[in-house]
């Protein structure tokens, strides 16, 4: 029998093996202007309270920097966004 520490190591090991892979195949990101991305927000939109915002420039769909201030057709606000 194995032990459950034992299993919970060979499924971490797993997980961290498949890791890369998984980000190699990950979907390219969009253009800016394919995602209708501009420099200036949408109303109360804007990419500082968006889901897929990464502070500080960067964004999990839109290719290349992007202002905080900013706004694209995929704005998804977070939980609690202000």
């Amino acid at each position: 029998m194995v032990s459950r520490r034992c299993a919970l190591q060979w499924w971490g090991a797993l997980i961290m093996a498949l890791l890369p892979a998984a980000r190699g195949s990950a979907q390219q990101k969009i253009s800016k202007i394919d995602a209708k991305y501009q420099e200036r927000p949408h109303g109360q939109q804007r990419c500082e309270i968006c889901l897929q915002f990464q502070p500080p420039v960067g964004c999990n769909v839109v290719a290349g920097s992007i202002t905080p201030r900013g706004w694209c057709q995929f704005f998804a606000a977070r939980e609690n966004a202000h």
